[in-house]
């Protein structure tokens, strides 16, 4: 379904994160990630591939940024983070919010995009930890070798250890660029196929933001 047409959580998100907070996450969830696809773009307003670049950085701190400032004080909402990290992440009646920029374009949904694809250190780690425990699809390129973001990632492990009951872990993915935007939201669940591999086991288009209009400037004469 078009984005700009959605209209209300669904009963998926309703079950998952209770009537009270759905309401709240349909929409603050695309409006957190399109302000910090937003503040890249105002911070690099004449470097649009160093923007892109940044959104693919699977440490690009903003989203974790927006989506802790968006959903951080929601019923039932706890904001997880560690000392001098890059992360920190917001876990909503028991479900751990992480962001991930699926690609480039809005007319391919996340549910067509098999989970794995320029996930990070962190994501990787979740999702043995927090989703079934099966293997990534498909080749995964290596990571490479960098101590401080193997202790960043340890770190807030451990501080999410010590949330009880142990929560499950559900993906904000958005696509998006510097040219264009935000230009589609979508919240999911990983979970197995019939052939045991990791694919969605549910998957929701999330509503776009209203447009921003700039308020007119007042015209001043000499």
């Amino acid at each position: 379904m078009r984005a700009d047409v959605l209209v209300g959580p669904t009963s998926w998100v309703s079950e998952r994160f209770g009537a009270r907070s759905a309401g709240e996450l349909w929409t603050r969830i695309p409006e957190a990630l399109r302000t910090a696809i937003a503040r890249a773009v105002h911070s690099r307003p004449h470097e649009p591939q160093t923007v892109d670049r940044l959104l693919d950085n699977p440490r690009w701190p903003h989203p974790y940024e927006e989506l802790a400032v968006y959903l951080g004080e929601l019923p039932g909402a706890e904001v997880v983070t560690a000392k001098r990290s890059a992360y920190q992440l917001v876990v909503v009646n028991g479900h751990i919010v992480l962001p991930w920029r699926y690609g480039p374009s809005g007319a391919v949904s996340m549910r067509d995009v098999p989970p794995g694809r320029g996930f990070g250190r962190l994501a990787r780690e979740l999702i043995a930890r927090y989703a079934p425990p099966q293997p990534l699809p498909g080749p995964q390129l290596p990571l490479v070798r960098d101590i401080m973001d193997e202790r960043e990632v340890a770190a807030l492990c451990a501080e999410l250890a010590k949330v009880h009951p142990k929560p499950q872990l559900v993906l904000a993915g958005y696509a998006g660029s510097a040219d264009h935007g935000l230009l589609r939201a979508c919240l999911g669940v990983p979970g197995t196929t019939a052939s045991g591999t990791l694919a969605w086991r549910h998957a929701d288009d999330l509503p776009l933001p209203a447009p921003a209009i700039p308020r007119p400037r007042r015209m001043q004469f000499p």
